[in-house]
């Protein structure tokens, strides 16, 4: 009897273990991790946020935004980038958040290509040096933003010039992506 009891207790617990976390208290910490981060407490928020990310299927595209650009604070540039980069490619130019998503893009991005500069003592290309497209084949032009087209403003106006680096694209490859981060990526001849 005792065992009965005690293996249907150990059956209880771990039942109650595996089940899922209501959504409500997800949402929750995700709310918790935006505050945090407002607030200048970025390690804080990195904790709702992971919880956030463990527990959240699918993702809604904030998180991306968010746990980017808290990233970027906590100096993890190159996961910043990866989630930044996400964010715009699932959201585009119409996305509540774009504008300071490419901003913290490309603080991002600068704060990168320092350290790489600072780290790289051979100028070669190195498996070491390279930047991790996270998969992907296409990553979001730094010069012209994903716009495709690079706007300079003058006293006479606006002058549009299509992007020398992405041709025309949103997006460079990513071994061009790889070349630009390292500044080695050569403008074409005309």
């Amino acid at each position: 009897m005792k065992i009965t009891l005690s293996i249907l207790f150990s059956v209880f617990l771990i039942s109650l273990s595996a089940q899922e976390i209501p959504p409500r208290e997800i949402y929750i910490k995700l709310d918790e991790g935006e505050a945090f981060m407002k607030s200048g407490k970025y390690e804080e928020a990195n904790q709702a946020l992971l919880f956030v990310l463990g527990n959240l299927k699918p993702l809604p595209p904030k998180v991306a935004y968010l746990f980017g650009r808290n990233s970027y604070h906590l100096g993890q540039y190159k996961q910043s980038i990866n989630w930044l980069n996400k964010y715009i490619q699932l959201q585009g130019t119409g996305g509540a958040y774009y504008d300071q998503a490419v901003s913290f893009l490309n603080r991002s991005e600068e704060q990168y290509m320092k350290i790489q500069r600072a780290n790289s003592v051979d100028n070669s290309l190195s498996t070491e040096s390279l930047y991790d497209c996270g998969g992907l084949d296409k990553m979001i032009c730094p010069v012209c933003k994903g716009e495709g087209v690079v706007i300079k403003k003058s006293a006479f106006g606006n002058t549009y010039q299509t992007c020398p680096y992405s041709k025309g694209l949103s997006y460079l490859s990513c071994e061009d992506y790889n070349l630009f981060m390292m500044g080695k990526l050569a403008l074409p001849t005309n």
